[in-house]
């Protein structure tokens, strides 16, 4: 039998499993739940005081398997699109829905269309088209149903995947939104399908793999002021493995529970990431909230991953027997749809080899060959290497300054991988190779941290050191959003003395080397920072974000870009000589990055939160002058990793022969987006960077 009918099965028993656990708790409380049922440890029936499913059976499923199953019978009537793609044809689909919720109403269930589907559909009946309704669904009904897409189509082709995912979601959910949380169950259940002949199985690995994979994929969908549902998964994901915030409590009340696809898939893969076994899906039906849904989700995704063998065999056949589905045979079948789009793509290649192999002919007569292309191939991107330190934050949001002593209170926001790490991980996000220097320990720190660069697919070539574990920052974050840190000092400030020299001297001149400044506060990391700068070829690009109370490192070279923000800039004309001083201008921030860029004879930038940025070349000219950088308008949630982020994406930026402007405007944009998300590394995708960036642009013109 082939291996991956039993992943196929999985998805949909999963599925069907985690949403008839959750029947009769879903849109209950935590409270409530205990009350009525204790805790959840198998199928029940629905309470009397259930909103939606009042006295419905054990094993009952609820709209979640519903709607998949409709979606697999829609994608098996059409056998895949004209083009031999799997795709929903959306005038069928949006009417079929609307048919499903009739039946509903018929059997008098409560347990109808979503929000965002109903409000939707509702155009539909209207007679608007189906095509032009779904802009501002950002709910989880598109991925609660998404599964039969899962199966039916491999990532392997990546337009292929992602054609037929919006297929099933731009009717209702037509939104960056609904497109990444759909994308994300899709591939995650894709995934487990393809690793079905895999001896080992790291099902939190395939976890992460799906998210890094949709990341990759083009934008669709509306924008909405929604969050990022890809960025909110990591950050559910990172809490999920972290003993400090990993708690079905904690987790409740970071991650959300709510129908938003930007709690509901976040928790699903969180409660996968905590403990990936179908106890996640117990985890789900108690946790209050879309129950029903998030339990659906991590159960296609767990079965999918780990076959039906992984689910209890006696839960299964009781929700066939109540609900009467038929799954093991419509996995078969979408399985087969599988292998006949796979076979059509083959096809597809060798009819397309096969033309590009004979010459067009017209009349007889060979056609001549195409002229050559007058330009000439885009030069290689570089990488982006960290000369810097990573640590290990614990962020508490919601504190306030304390003066003179005194306490305060605010939420734990939990543990996160950051400093350099941030600035690694924004210059991922604009598709750069990235490759950390960072010194390692020997801890849990340090553990944390190489887990965090393998899953950002960032390399790891930094020096370890043993007996030592990395430091851990204490980050305050006041309600405006500006923080303060408390360093401790670690592994990360034990740089041998020609570790990075080692290094430094492969680099290339496509290459740009960012160096955090902090790492100069410690003298091993200082004077092997100074010597890899001395070995450093010439043409590499470097980016430094200073350190006031350092300066600026020996041997930086005279085409380095040197950042820093507006109260670091004080503190560095505080330190040159008062009998300089009174000769230059100092504010507003302008005459500040042209002072500082005549004094350190390098190119400064100065950026001064929402008034946006100052760049200053050191030889200012008519093609190069001192500009300013606007920013984005934001209600700033946490700063700390604004300014990494910002290095990140200027730095891959220079890498890919970015025009200088157009890389500080998409710097600037990072910064103030990745401030709107409690966590260092919070920089969102390169797509939502470049709308903003063309906003701020059009405003500018």
């Amino acid at each position: 039998m082939d291996p991956r009918l039993s992943h196929a099965h999985g998805a949909l028993a999963g599925l069907a499993l985690g949403d008839a656990l959750g029947m009769p708790t879903q849109e209950m409380s935590p409270a409530q739940i205990r009350a009525v049922y204790g805790r959840i440890t198998g199928l029940v029936d629905g309470d009397a005081s259930q909103p939606y499913a009042p006295g419905m059976p054990a094993g009952s499923v609820t709209d979640d398997t519903e709607q998949a199953l409709l979606v697999a019978s829609l994608l098996l009537r059409g056998q895949g699109s004209s083009s031999g793609r799997v795709s929903l044809n959306a005038v069928e689909f949006a009417h079929a829905l609307l048919a499903w919720e009739d039946s509903m109403i018929e059997r008098g269930s409560l347990d109808l269309l979503g929000p965002s589907t109903k409000a939707a559909l509702e155009r539909v009946r209207a007679g608007e088209d189906p095509l032009t309704v779904g802009g501002e669904g950002t709910t989880n009904g598109a991925a609660m149903r998404v599964t039969p897409i899962g199966i039916a189509v491999s990532t392997e082709d990546p337009e292929a995947f992602a054609e037929a995912v919006w297929s099933s979601c731009r009717v209702t959910h037509a939104t960056r939104q609904g497109f990444q949380s759909a994308a994300l169950v899709a591939a995650a259940v894709s995934m487990g399908i393809d690793a079905a002949r895999s001896p080992s199985l790291d099902l939190r690995g395939l976890l992460w793999k799906a998210v890094t994979y949709v990341d990759s994929l083009p934008d669709r969908g509306a924008w909405t002021p929604d969050p990022d549902v890809i960025a909110a998964t990591r950050r559910a994901m990172q809490l999920a493995v972290n003993p400090a915030s990993s708690s079905l409590e904690c987790l409740v009340k970071q991650v959300g529970t709510s129908v938003a696809s930007a709690h509901a898939i976040p928790m699903a893969f969180a409660l996968l990431a905590r403990d990936p076994s179908p106890q996640a899906l117990m985890d789900a039906a108690n946790i209050g909230g879309d129950t029903d849904t998030i339990g659906a989700i991590a159960g296609a995704i767990l079965g999918a991953a780990l076959g039906v063998e992984v689910l209890p065999t006696d839960s299964l056949s009781m929700i066939e027997e109540v609900s009467h589905l038929g799954l093991s045979t419509v996995a078969g079948d979408l399985l087969a749809l599988r292998d006949q789009a796979i076979v059509g793509r083959q096809e597809d290649a060798a009819t397309d080899a096969s033309s590009d192999a004979r010459p067009e002919v017209s009349h007889g007569v060979a056609s001549p060959e195409a002229p050559a292309p007058t330009s000439s191939p885009a030069s290689p991107a570089g990488r982006v290497v960290l000369m810097g330190q990573i640590l290990v934050d614990r962020v508490l949001q919601g504190t306030g300054p304390i003066y003179g002593g005194g306490s305060g209170r605010g939420t734990d926001e939990g543990i996160h991988v950051g400093a350099g790490f941030s600035a690694l991980v924004a210059a991922r996000r604009m598709g750069a190779e990235a490759i950390s220097l960072s010194p390692i320990g020997d801890g849990p720190n340090a553990s944390l941290i190489e887990e965090a660069l393998k899953r950002e697919g960032i390399v790891d070539a930094g020096p370890r050191v043993p007996d030592c574990d990395n430091a851990m920052r204490t980050v305050l974050i006041a309600r405006n959003g500006s923080c303060t840190i408390i360093a401790t000092k670690g592994a990360e400030a034990m740089a041998p003395e020609n570790v990075w020299a080692n290094y430094v001297c492969s680099l290339h001149p496509v290459d740009v080397l960012y160096i955090d400044g902090s790492l100069m506060d410690h003298p091993a990391n200082r004077i092997a920072a100074e010597n890899a700068l001395r070995a450093l070829p010439e043409g590499v690009r470097v980016v430094l974000d200073v350190s006031p109370t350092i300066g600026i490192p020996n041997g930086l070279p005279s085409s380095a870009i040197i950042s820093m923000n507006y109260e670091e800039s004080q503190v560095l004309w505080t330190r040159i000589p008062e009998k300089e001083r009174q000769f230059l201008s100092w504010t507003p921030a302008d005459n500040a990055a042209t002072t500082l860029a005549s004094r350190f004879h390098r190119d400064v930038l100065v950026h001064k939160d929402a008034n946006g940025a100052y760049f200053a070349p050191y030889a200012p000219s008519d093609a190069l002058p001192t500009f300013h950088i606007p920013t984005p308008r934001i209600r700033a949630v946490d700063s700390n990793g604004a300014g990494d982020a910002h290095s990140g994406v200027l730095s891959a930026c220079l890498t890919q022969g970015v025009s200088l402007k157009r890389a500080l405007l998409l710097a600037n944009c990072a910064g103030a987006l990745a401030s709107t998300a409690a966590g260092p590394a919070t920089c969102p995708p390169r797509a939502q960077i470049e709308t903003a960036a063309d906003a701020l642009a059009e405003q500018e013109d």
